[in-house]
């Protein structure tokens, strides 16, 4: 994975935990998760972008941590 993907999940990841924290609502928690999807197709479709396995791994690492984030708001 390259640095720039890293620091997207990372960024997706902080911006989740802010939002659980925030008592964000399912739709909000969708909002975060869209947004990283939109900065992930700017990589994709970027200058020199990664493999599309690559791209795929981090789309379903993102969906993966969306999912856990939904488990935790949940009563």
């Amino acid at each position: 994975m390259t640095d720039e993907l890293k620091k997207l999940v990372l960024d997706f990841e902080a911006e989740l935990l802010i939002g659980i924290r925030s008592d964000a609502d399912e739709a909000e928690l969708a909002g975060i998760r869209d947004r990283a999807f939109d900065r992930l197709r700017a990589v994709k479709e970027g200058p020199s972008p990664p493999c599309l396995e690559t791209i795929f791994d981090v789309a379903g690492e993102i969906g993966l941590k969306l999912d856990m984030a939904l488990k935790v708001i949940k009563p």
